[in-house]
């Protein structure tokens, strides 16, 4: 069993204008089979259309609302919802409120995680 608190890990920023602050709770090569991260977008921040690579992802909205674009669709994400997204399947996500969003996330392979781990450091790491 491993236990982890969010806010205690190495917080990394995309190089991208407005990206979100993503920290790593199970991360690059600590299992074969899932990591996980915890996600903070802010108000009018978010990703610009992307994959996960190898990996399949589940979002889990956390606090606000988050719209997500995807083939054409867009949904608008609540706090308690769920989305799942497909090995290979690109998507892109905006804060949709003036509040912080925040989500947690997990990657089945692992594989994203690596990515995640080459993004610079943030002076809101731990």
């Amino acid at each position: 069993m491993r236990v982890v608190d969010i806010g205690s890990g190495i917080v990394r920023r995309p190089p991208i204008e407005r990206a979100p602050e993503v920290e790593l709770l199970l991360g690059d090569g600590e299992s074969d089979a899932l990591a996980a991260a915890h996600i903070s977008i802010p108000p009018g921040g978010g990703m610009p259309e992307h994959d996960h690579g190898d990996s399949a992802a589940v979002v889990a909205v956390q606090k606000g609302r988050v719209i997500l674009r995807s083939g054409g669709e867009e949904r608008i994400l609540a706090a308690g919802t769920l989305a799942v997204i497909e090995i290979g399947e690109r998507v892109s996500l905006e804060n949709a409120d003036a509040k912080e969003a925040s989500l947690l996330a997990f990657f089945t392979p692992p594989t994203f995680a690596g990515t995640v781990a080459s993004w610079p450091t943030t002076s809101a790491s731990r």
